[in-house]
């Protein structure tokens, strides 16, 4: 999260702004109940934007449409629209992004050159992409890994095509692309505990970062991100057992602190890593007093 996010908080609720620094083109918004209303105006950028309490009425094209929870806003650079508030407000999560970084990613997801968004402004009912959404806007206000946000980037805009793209899906050549995941895992067990990019482990094989996230999903069953996560898991344990102060192996390991590292530890191992250690603790001891 960007070390400086801009925060309002009056008696018309809060709302945060701020941009990531490792995916600096995006700005992210946050509000909570949150009332004010926007008179008609545009953006140059693309807009999406989640509501997730309260209400509102979005205007765009001489119509007014009620935003309720659940509800995604689509506007497209240049589309006059406006913001109008029911009693008590909204709280909502929106991503402001420029249009030729949307342009970028289809042509990814499509596997095209050039290719059109062909998004346009609209109120979407998708319980599936809502969750998508929350879930990759959540990640962009932690110190989840660029590799991760990439990810969920990329697969947000995957449902998003498949629900207003309109656009057929490209058909798979396997071959290549296996060998892309095997250098893409080497490359990961080699650089475990550094930030990697969506577009470093593409460019091994000259493949889209959406095409190659796809493969690698296909022969793995996990994403890269989840992968590498797993890989910092087993070098973690092994320097746990050698009794490797807790704070040093999450910084050796690639974690933003400690309390991310034993999150991740928890989550995947069932102990925090203190209890790991104190474990390995008890059965070296057992296996020596055996011995």
């Amino acid at each position: 999260m960007s070390a400086h996010p801009v925060t309002a908080a009056d008696s018309s609720g809060t709302l945060k702004i701020w941009r990531p620094p490792d995916l600096g083109t995006l700005e992210l918004h946050l509000g909570t109940s949150f009332q004010h209303s926007y008179p008609r105006h545009w953006h140059e950028e693309f807009f999406i934007s989640a509501i997730t309490a309260g209400a509102g009425h979005f205007d765009y094209r001489g119509n007014a449409h009620l935003a309720t929870p659940g509800t995604l806003v689509l506007v497209v650079p240049g589309e006059v629209h406006a913001h109008y508030d029911c009693a008590g407000g909204r709280s909502f999560r929106s991503i402001h992004m420029p249009w030729s970084f949307v342009a970028d990613i289809t042509s990814e997801v499509l596997h095209r050159t050039n290719s059109s968004p062909g998004f346009f402004s609209r109120l979407i009912a998708d319980a599936r992409l809502f969750r998508a959404f929350l879930r990759l806007h959540r990640l962009m206000e932690t110190r989840g890994t660029r590799l991760h946000r990439e990810s969920l980037l990329l697969s947000f805009f995957a449902g998003l095509i498949r629900r207003v793209g309109g656009s057929a899906w490209p058909a798979f050549v396997a071959g290549r692309e296996w060998l892309a995941v095997r250098r893409a895992q080497e490359f990961l067990e080699e650089h475990y505990g550094q930030q990697v990019s969506l577009g470093d482990l593409a460019a091994l094989s000259n493949l889209s970062r959406f095409h190659f996230h796809r493969v690698f999903y296909r022969r793995t069953g996990m994403p890269p991100h989840a992968y590498q996560i797993q890989l910092r898991m087993i070098r973690a344990k092994a320097l746990l057992r050698k009794r490797w102060p807790i704070a040093h192996v999450a910084q050796l390991t690639g974690f933003a602190d400690q309390s991310h590292f034993t999150r991740h530890f928890k989550r995947l191992v069932g102990l925090t890593p203190g209890q790991y250690a104190g474990h390995s603790k008890n059965v070296q001891d057992s296996q020596l007093q055996a011995g």
